[in-house]
């Protein structure tokens, strides 16, 4: 999925960027506060609805968002091929002739296109849901957990919300270091949550 911009930047990148910034930006406050807060308040914390809650909420903008995702596949494969199409008929009319379109030239020529401007329409609705699911998951991993249940949220969030949807393959179509981390997580959590999560990605 391309959004039809200057730099040609991807749906997915958007969502991951987001995700990964929000995440990134979270974790040295998570460290810190975790290291100020007094021991006797650590052992009193192990309640992590809050971070189930947030697990939630980050998935439903991640439904809102996806619904537009079809059609914007769709829209894109067509808009990408006349892009292509258009450059190579330009370029070989340009060789003929001498003269030469700029980049820019040619991308305009793209981008006037009904199916590129709807696909941007497309992808700015799609756009509030993204920024609210960063935000939500920027908020999970500034919230320590402290429970298994806190651990599996964060990382069914972090596979399959920031480190995108090749996480959510099955094991058969999965490469072998994503699948070998994924284990890993899994492992870490332990348990209950974890037998649930196997459950996921079986």
């Amino acid at each position: 999925m391309t959004r039809a911009d200057s730099h040609n930047s991807t749906s997915s990148s958007r969502r991951r960027f987001l995700a990964v910034a929000g995440a990134a930006s979270a974790v040295s406050a998570s460290a810190l506060a975790a290291a100020a807060m007094p021991m006797q308040q650590a052992c009193a914390v192990s309640d992590d609805s809050e971070l189930v809650k947030l697990e939630e909420l980050i998935f439903e903008q991640r439904e809102k968002a996806a619904a537009y995702d079809d059609e914007i596949i769709r829209l894109s494969e067509i808009w990408t091929a006349e892009s292509r199409r258009l450059y190579e008929e330009a370029l070989a009319a340009e060789v003929r002739s001498g003269i030469y379109r700029t980049p820019q030239e040619r991308w305009e020529l793209v981008t006037d296109i009904p199916e590129c401007i709807e696909h941007n329409r497309l992808c700015n609705l799609q756009e509030p849901f993204l920024t609210k699911m960063g935000a939500l998951i920027k908020q999970m991993f500034a919230t320590p957990a402290n429970t298994a249940e806190g651990r599996r949220a964060k990382v069914i969030v972090l596979l399959r919300c920031v480190m995108g949807d090749e996480w959510c393959d099955v094991n058969e179509m999965t490469y072998y270091p994503q699948l070998m981390a994924r284990s890993l997580l899994i492992d870490f959590i332990g348990g209950e949550p974890g037998e649930a999560m196997r459950d996921q990605f079986a």
